[in-house]
């Protein structure tokens, strides 16, 4: 998890998941961030999920392809954050802050 970053609107924001497991990025009460990008390193299976707070994956994508970049746009807030499940090798984002 993203933790102690102070960051102002306009800046951006990547977080890469250095091992195999979930990676959480979760926005301080207040701040709201878009998603720009999310990837995956060549030979790994990621899944992309959007969690509350209640700890619940509300949606997911399934990446099973060894594509590097999915495009996307997705907003987090404090309630509704990024999580990152590598299944193999590593895996990250990247985004704006806009709130």
């Amino acid at each position: 998890m993203c933790e102690g970053l102070v960051l102002a609107v306009g800046d951006i924001i990547n977080g890469i998941a250095t091992a195999t497991g979930v990676f959480t990025y979760q926005p301080a009460v207040g701040v709201e961030v878009i998603v720009t990008s999310v990837f995956q390193f060549n030979g790994s299976a990621t899944n992309v999920s959007l969690t509350n707070a209640g700890g619940v994956d509300m949606c997911y994508i399934n990446s099973l392809l060894t594509a590097n970049i999915l495009n996307t746009k997705i907003g987090l807030t404090n309630t509704v954050f990024l999580s990152l499940t590598a299944n193999t090798l590593k895996a990250g984002f990247t985004g704006i802050q806009t709130k």
